[in-house]
Parts: C-alpha cells; structure tokens; sequence
C-alpha cells in the first residue's frame, strides 16, 4: 500500500482527531468463533463500526446515488437528502452483509480456473455459516500457510465470472452483529446503538459536518464535504480475525 502524507487543513484539525476516534461511538462486535474444519485452529470475526463515520459515509452514498431518478455518482457531496438512524442503520446492514469472513485455499488464478463447479455455483448471496472443500482440495492439507482470510462478499458478479468463489471453502456471515442493527432498528427505544447513531448525527451537526432537517440528516455542509476528502470514509467499517490453536486435553482417572 502506497502511504500518503497530506496535511490535514488547521481549521479541521479538532474534529478530525475526534472523527478517527470518538469516545464512546465506535462499537466492536466478537462474533462466535469457529472451528477451521480439520485443523487444529478455530477462527473469531471481528467487526468494529465508526459511527460517525458510518452517517457521513452513508450520506456521502445517498447524495451521489439517486436510485429513483436513476442517477449515479452524481459528484455532488452536498446533494440535499434526507438520513435518519434507520437509514444509516439499513446501509450498515448492506455493508455488513457484503463482508463475511471468507476462507479460501491460496491458490494462483490459473489453478483457480482449473477447479471445477461447485456447491458455490448455486448459492447467490452469503450464507450465515457454510463449509465446502474443492473436490480438487479434498486431500491438500489443510495447514495456515495454504489458506487465505479475507472480509468480501464472493458472489458479487464479477468475482462469479473470474471463478473466485470456487477456491473458497468456507464463509462466515457477521451474525452478531447484524442481530444487534436488526434489534436497533425493530425496537430503537432505549437501544444503545440506536442512541449511539442519533448522538452521532447530533454530534457532527455540532461541529458543522452536516446540516440536519426535521431530525434527520439534510445534507454535508462545505465543511463536511472538505472532511470527506481530507479523511477516508471507507473504513467506517472494518474488519479483522483472531486465529487460535485449539489444544485437546485428555482427562485420565487415577488408576487403582
């Protein structure tokens, strides 16, 4: 990865330190760890969502996306919209299901392109928890160094057509954490999550990021609009993993 060093503008200087880390707005969720199949190791997702970031990103997405007028990437940052928490709530579950953790034999595009068919072919969107081995893979061995790890959705179309998803051996869906967005939008009252959304909308209103309309997000002020270019958005969700050795201890009686 190239590494940049743009200065970020003075006058921005305060709410950018606060946007990269706001106390008490950043929510992390440990989804239920599981077992790599016949290895040694089991494996523990990891989701972590900037929220402020997750209400500009998402006002950043609706402004340039105008689906019912069929317009995309119109360019405007500062396209009048109108965002509340269930809005930005519905695009963090759009992103949270385009990123299961994906396991996958490292393998080369060629060798890829060789592995036939597979269970993957009929599946059009991530399942909550699958486990398939190529037909081609049954007897490799199954040890870290042969395998990959990755957050993407493999059933996009352009990864269908290039046959990545027939490496794959196993997705696992963020199910934790969308159970918790799917509680907060069904019942908002006293949800921390849906109150986290809302201080963050107040929040970035305070600081001039955004102007708001009845409640909801309006639109990005100039101000915003020059934060959004100065500080990526994109990673208003991440995603990381924890792979641990699991040891099988053997319980033995005292013999008489």
């Amino acid at each position: 990865m190239e590494l940049t060093f743009e200065e970020i503008p003075e006058d921005l200087w305060e709410d950018w330190v606060w946007l990269v880390s706001p106390t008490g707005l950043i929510r992390t969720v440990e989804e239920e760890s599981q077992p790599l199949l016949s290895t040694p190791y089991q494996v523990t997702s990891m989701y972590t969502i900037n929220l402020p970031k997750m209400v500009l990103f998402d006002l950043m997405w609706s402004s340039r996306l105008r689906a019912e007028e069929k317009v995309f990437n119109i360019g405007d940052l500062c396209h009048t919209v109108r965002r509340g928490p269930a809005d930005v709530l519905g695009s963090l579950v759009i992103l949270l299901k385009n990123y299961p953790l994906v396991l996958r034999w490292k393998l080369s595009p060629e060798e890829v392109a060789t592995l036939s068919p597979s269970i993957w072919d009929d599946l059009t969107e991530p399942p909550d928890l699958l486990w398939h081995v190529p037909m081609e893979m049954e007897c490799s061995e199954m040890e870290l160094d042969s395998l990959c790890i990755d957050f993407f959705n493999p059933f996009i179309p352009s990864l269908r057509r290039l046959g990545v998803h027939r490496s794959v051996i196993g997705v696992i869906s963020p199910v934790r954490s969308l159970d918790q967005v799917s509680s907060a939008m069904t019942e908002p009252e006293d949800n921390a999550l849906w109150e986290a959304v809302q201080s963050s909308i107040q929040e970035l209103a305070d600081r001039g990021l955004v102007e708001l309309c009845e409640g909801k997000v309006g639109r990005m002020t100039e101000r915003g609009a020059r934060m959004a270019e100065a500080e990526p958005l994109s990673d208003c969700l991440s995603c990381r993993c924890r792979v641990e050795e699991v040891l099988e201890y053997e319980l033995v009686g005292d013999e008489d």
